[in-house]
Order: structure tokens, then sequence, then C-alpha cells
């Protein structure tokens, strides 16, 4: 569609060349973008937009094809894939210098669609689905886009690189969680939360998430405590569907533990 556009655009321009270089003659000098290390590179299937100072014909949008390339009106086909926004623009720009087409080319480029480079979150989060790594982003801020982890998620998130690789993320490890970052094609998922379940003689007996180092004790706390006629003396901790030896309320919980608080004896 550009391409049949610039072919009937092309040699009008042409012919205008003086006066289309009179135009930009006041646009901002040329001067190369210098692209921050870690700014997105272009992907096939990523739409951008193309503005070109002073020239409201030459601008478009067009979507990045499977092999890289893009069409673009006066240029031809050009390769977009695996350059930033500044560097494609700075090559458009020396191209249309080199060929006499504009005299100080102004080119604006942004990505419109980011489609090339999506991470997946799934699992206890509001809003699941891809998402575009427009900049870098932790693991901690992935599942932040996605709404944060729900309240029956739990405080850890299964990352799943793109080669296969799995690694389990504390949320609570600030250390790990805010600086490991994700990359194209990794999945997120956060899984509900692990329970202990508190029953017998307490206030308000159930099901309670785990959390990493949680003790029996706060797992007891979780359920308002014993009642008048409960004693924390008299435990009982069933794992597996076995009963351990000697439990203590200071005991780590594991997923799945069974706390029951038994009555006293008058």
């Amino acid at each position: 569609m550009h391409m049949f556009r610039a072919l009937l655009t092309a040699a009008p321009l042409l012919a205008l060349a003086p006066a289309a270089m009179a135009q930009t003659a006041a646009a901002p000098a040329y001067a190369p973008a210098s692209a921050p290390a870690a700014a997105y590179v272009l992907g096939a299937n990523d739409e951008i937009e193309v503005k070109v100072f002073g020239q409201p014909d030459m601008s478009y949008k067009t979507r990045i094809r499977a092999d890289g390339t893009i069409t673009a009106p006066y240029l031809g086909t050009v390769m977009a894939a695996g350059k930033t926004t500044g560097q494609l623009s700075d090559e458009m720009m020396r191209t249309f210098l080199r060929q006499k087409i504009l005299s100080a080319p102004s080119i604006n480029i942004e990505v419109t669609t980011f489609a090339s480079k999506t991470v997946t979150v799934l699992g206890a989060v509001p809003t699941a689905g891809l998402y575009a790594l427009d900049q870098p982003y932790s693991v901690a801020a992935m599942v932040a886009k996605a709404g944060g982890a729900r309240a029956d998620g739990a405080n850890t998130v299964i990352l799943t690189r793109a080669n296969g690789q799995v690694e389990r993320i504390s949320l609570t490890d600030a250390a790990t969680a805010a600086t490991r970052l994700v990359a194209p094609g990794d999945t997120v998922f956060v899984p509900t939360a692990e329970k202990v379940y508190v029953y017998g003689e307490v206030n308000r007996g159930g099901a309670f998430p785990v959390t990493p180092g949680m003790t029996f004790r706060q797992a007891l706390a979780l359920a308002e405590g014993p009642t008048l006629a409960g004693s924390t003396r008299r435990i009982e901790v069933r794992r597996g569907g076995k009963p351990l030896t000697k439990p203590s309320l200071d005991d780590v919980v594991q997923p799945e533990d069974v706390l029951v608080i038994k009555e006293k004896w008058f």
C-alpha cells in the first residue's frame, strides 16, 4: 500500500525536491540519536508510526513483516527488526540525505503496538495475559503490572524461561524479585497460596495461607487464638495424614499441615 502510494508520489516529490528542501529548511538540524542500551528493540509484528517533520504525506503507520522489514515511501524495503526506534530513524534520515530527497530530515518513530516481545502472566492475578516488554521489567514489576497477587495468591512466583528453565522466586525476597528481569517468551505464574489448616479449640478455625518461615504459633494467631477451653500445650500436628512426634508451636509450618488445638485438662 505504501509502496503503491510511493510510486504515485515519488516523481512529483523529486521534481519538487528544491521546494521540499526549502520547506524543511526550518526543521531541526539532523543529529543521530543515541539510543540507551535498554531501549526497546523492534521485531516482527510490532506496529510503528513514522512521522517525518514538515512532510505529513511521508508519515505513516506500518507493521513490521515476519522477515523484519517494512516498506517505506521513497526508500523502499528497509530492515527494521533488530534496531531501536532511534537507530531506525537515524538510518532513514541518512538515506534521505544521501539520496537528496530532503535536505534536513527529521524523523520520529514510535511503537504503537508492541507485539514481538511479550511475557505471559498467569495464575492468581487480577488481569492475567500477555504483556509487552516495552521496557525492562523485574519479576515483581511484571506481577504488579498484572494487578499484583490476589488475596488467595501465594507470595511465590514460578518463572519459566523461554528455554524451559524454571525458577521459584519469593515476592518477599526483594533482592531477587525486584531485580530479576524477565525476558521475551518468559511465563510468570502466581500459584494460589498454599494452606495450613487450624481446627479444634480455636476462635476461628479454617484454612490460612502459608507464608515463608511461618510457625504454628503464627498460624494459631490467624485463627484468633485458642478458646478458653483450648490449651496451647495440647496440640496435634498432622503432616501428610500422619501425626508429628512432639510438635511445638514454634515449629515451621509446611503446606497442607493440620494443626489441632485440644481441650485443657482440668
